[in-house]
């Protein structure tokens, strides 16, 4: 029995089944050639398939039509190289030089070499055994620094951008493959104030137009330069673009600060706040340096010369003519240009004065007119002149030269007034000013001697009326002579002194009076008794009376002895 059944199961033998497990098999291994094949084309690097026109690609745009500058590609940091030798845009290349060494260095960057002879990371196949580019011996490496107009110096700041533009004003649109590939269409400087272009470009005519400018500075004027031969990374053509320190002036507008008018004549100094340093790192001014001057026209209008950015003193050095200078500097800032011109700086200056005010010494409130002041300038050629006070008993002098002094004196009054003998004087200095004033007062009185004459009663007290009086002055010289009306005569035209006065003509009765040097009134009295007179007057009146009643009574009676009584 188990003889037959092995032999069954050995007559039962599938023979596809090994084929079909060797067809699995290699079907297995396919599908892994496959996944190998997939994933080495993965892992092939973008450098492998640069642009077919590498450091030639470019988008028709003028760059000087803003609607037509790409700007839709964000500025990307490109690194290249090893350690200690990475680049972002120009970083890592040597720094700029100082005076004493070359303007123009030798930049020696260090981009890390792509395996399969790849081009130093930008892309540019320089492996000439590629036989990608028949052109790609021929591109060159281009460093770009950002220098000083006036001293070539580098302008060590980040972030200024530029456009590349080749011939026709085609805007270069360059590429970096590694490790991954980024394109720009514009390019911008590193803290150093250069960059590498990140890739190189064929030979031909090139320009750089500039987007944005360091701070203190013009924007730069699109650079030109020329690729005619071929360098690499090591020795790369440098192209310098030029930037100018920004400048600006300063503006004075002076007025008359009383009129507001125009004021000519005036000249100002401009003088350093601080050390003014540009980007560049050179020092343009030091600190209180003068670098500059404004002089007023006719219409007093000035304009400093064109100065560099930063903070400036403004000092008087000349002041004009009649006027007081300013007692202090004023700051003004330099900044930079736009189309506007600069707002100027309002300056007004009050004339030098002196005011003159007369006035009664009594009577304080009452200005004196029509009064003559003779003004002199002794040791000077200023020729003396004569001034009379106005209506309101006021004279305004403001015509006075500086380093002068003036001397003021009265030389006649109005009216009766007796003049103020003293001689004043007063001095304007350099500056303008009175006594460190803009303005000096004078305040002047004239005294006036008032003397009144009359008679009084003594028993009444009142003036007497029809009483001649005569005045005599010490030296027996008849002043007036005029007859009392019962008011009082006032004299204004007496001078101090001794007079005496006569009574309808009394030589015999002779009244001593003396008149004083004083401002105010006086009063002269001449007392007389006058009860005789007073004693008759009542005597007849008392008489009248009586005769009256006596009259009277008679009458009465006789009318009684009619009646019959």
């Amino acid at each position: 029995m188990k003889q037959r059944n092995s032999r069954k199961n050995e007559g039962e033998f599938n023979f596809w089944q090994p084929a079909s497990d060797m067809f699995s098999a290699l079907l297995l291994i396919l599908m892994l050639v496959i996944l190998l094949l997939g994933l080495y084309l993965v892992q092939i690097p973008r450098y492998k398939l640069p642009d077919p026109e590498a450091g030639n690609t470019y988008a028709d745009s003028d760059p000087n039509d803003v609607e037509s500058t790409p700007t839709e590609t964000p500025l990307i940091p490109l690194e290249l190289g090893g350690e200690g030798g990475g680049i972002l845009l120009g970083e890592g290349m040597d720094p700029s030089p100082s005076p004493s060494e070359s303007p123009t260095p030798t930049p020696t960057p260090t981009p890390t070499p792509l395996p399969n002879g790849g081009g130093g990371g930008f892309g540019d196949g320089d492996d000439e055994g590629d036989g990608e580019d028949p052109n790609i011996g021929k591109k060159s490496a281009v460093f770009v620094m950002l220098v000083d107009g006036d001293t070539e110096r580098t302008v060590k700041e980040s972030g200024v951008q530029f456009e590349l533009y080749g011939n026709d004003h085609a805007l270069q649109v360059l590429n970096v493959y590694y490790p991954e590939r980024l394109t720009f269409r514009t390019y911008e400087t590193t803290e150093t104030g250069t960059f590498y272009l990140p890739e190189k470009l064929l030979p031909g005519n090139y320009e750089l137009h500039n987007l944005t400018e360091p701070s203190g500075y013009d924007p730069a004027e699109n650079t030109f330069f020329v690729i005619d031969d071929t360098y690499d990374w090591e020795d790369p053509l440098v192209v310098m673009v030029p930037v100018f320190p920004s400048r600006n002036v300063i503006r004075v507008k002076m007025t008359d600060s009383d009129s507001g008018g125009p004021l000519s004549g005036a000249a100002f100094d401009v003088i350093a706040v601080d050390d003014v340093i540009t980007s560049d790192g050179t020092l343009r001014y030091r600190q209180g340096e003068t670098v500059g001057e404004i002089l007023c026209d006719e219409h007093g209008e000035g304009t400093s010369n064109e100065l560099y950015l930063g903070s400036y003193y403004v000092r008087q050095r000349v002041i004009p003519q009649y006027y007081v200078g300013l007692d202090k500097d004023f700051e003004a800032t330099v900044e930079k240009k736009t189309d506007i011109l600069p707002p100027a700086y309002p300056v007004s200056s009050p004339r030098t004065k002196i005011h003159l005010v007369l006035r009664d010494e009594y009577y304080v409130n009452r200005p004196i007119a029509d009064a003559t002041f003779r003004v002199t300038a002794p040791g000077s050629l200023i020729e003396p002149f004569e001034i009379t006070t106005d209506g309101m008993g006021e004279i305004l002098l403001n015509s006075l030269e500086k380093n002068t002094t003036y001397q003021i004196a009265q030389i006649n009054s109005a009216q009766d007034f007796r003049i103020d003998s003293t001689t004043y004087s007063f001095t304007v200095d350099s500056s303008g000013r009175i006594n460190g004033e803009d303005q000096g007062e004078l305040e002047l009185t004239n005294r006036m001697i008032r003397v009144s004459f009359g008679i009084t009663d003594e028993f009444s007290h009142t003036q007497v009326q029809d009483v001649n009086l005569s005045l005599f002055d010490s030296s027996d010289n008849l002043v007036r002579s005029w007859t009392t009306s019962g008011d009082l005569l006032s004299f204004t035209d007496l001078a101090p002194g001794s007079y005496y006065l006569y009574r309808d003509g009394d030589t015999s009765n002779r009244f001593d009076v003396v008149i004083e040097d004083t401002a105010e009134p006086q009063v002269i009295n001449l007392h007389t008794s006058y009860l005789m007179r007073y004693l008759i007057m009542g005597g007849a009146a008392a008489a009248a009376l009586l005769i009256i009643v006596g009259i009277i009574v008679l009458i009465a009676r006789h009318r009684r002895k009619k009646r019959g009584y």
